[in-house]
């Protein structure tokens, strides 16, 4: 008996013991990831619970029967998949990321990091579900407790305190104090924790420029701010259609490694950015 509460497509959602409730419309009606990673032409409440379905019977996710182990990379430049190549290559040794059942996560393991975070969607609260908790713990990671609770901030003083030192933390970018508040922490605790904001979509000026300011990588999604503010003041961006901006050169460096890494073929030049060709962003940017 479990209940979580979530965003998928701008649409709030709520799944509990294994039955999904689209509570809200989604806020926007075309995302090029989820087209080609799902096949929807048009979001819709019933495209949200459709890919939130598959993700419970594929993956067992929102349940005891959950994936914990994951080579599959589906999202060309997503944050797990970062992460994960930025782990391979020594680049940080942990990551502080939220899996639904288990809360705020100290993850140092590949297989473990990629199988939570691949389909992972701004999760905002969630209950604790004994069996992924356990399965998490067996395989190295880190739990801030048994009450599955998300705060990021504490994961990371947590990841501290368990010696790691190159720490990747990931933050939503609704929550863009959190980045501020664990970049003031990794000041005070002596280490540079690597900050990437995700599920920015919808967020306002105010919270772009916080994260901007804070962050190593920020994802587009369908956020118009981030591509006017941290667009313009990036180092490099990766992908058009939801650009990820490096703001900082380690940002820049966990970018390059990923393309060290990705196995298809890539083409870098030189452009002004944010390069964000028409027709390729969602719709509507928000």
């Amino acid at each position: 008996m479990s209940e979580h509460l979530l965003e998928m497509a701008k649409a709030r959602v709520r799944i509990k013991d294994g039955k999904v409730e689209v509570l809200t419309d989604p806020g926007i009606l075309c995302c090029p990831l989820r087209r080609d990673l799902y096949g929807i032409v048009r979001e819709s409440r019933e495209s949200v619970q459709e890919v939130l379905q598959g993700h419970m019977k594929e993956l067992g996710m929102y349940g005891p029967n959950r994936v914990l182990e994951l080579l599959d990379m589906p999202v060309s430049f997503g944050a797990s998949e970062i992460l994960s190549d930025a782990l391979g290559e020594g680049l940080v040794d942990s990551a502080v990321v939220v899996c639904e059942g288990a809360g705020t996560v100290v993850a140092s393991g590949l297989e473990v990091l990629q199988a939570i975070g691949a389909h992972m969607t701004g999760l905002i609260k969630t209950d604790p579900i004994a069996r992924v908790q356990d399965g998490l713990e067996e395989r190295g990671c880190i739990l801030l407790d048994r009450k599955a609770r998300v705060d990021q901030a504490e994961g990371f003083k947590t990841a501290v305190s368990a010696g790691f030192r190159r720490i990747a933390v990931t933050v939503a970018g609704t929550n863009p104090e959190d980045a501020a508040a664990i970049r003031k922490l990794g000041e005070e605790q002596g280490t540079r924790p690597l900050l990437l904001a995700v599920h920015t979509t919808g967020i306002s000026e105010e919270q772009a420029i916080v994260l901007a300011e804070n962050c190593d990588l920020i994802w587009s999604c369908a956020s118009k701010q981030v591509r006017q503010i941290a667009g313009i003041r990036s180092c490099m961006q990766m992908g058009v259609s939801i650009p990820v901006f490096a703001m900082t050169l380690d940002g820049k460096r966990l970018l390059l490694n990923r393309a060290l890494h990705f196995p298809g073929p890539l083409a870098i030049h030189r452009a002004g950015l944010p390069l964000a060709p028409e027709g390729k962003q969602p719709e509507p940017l928000i």
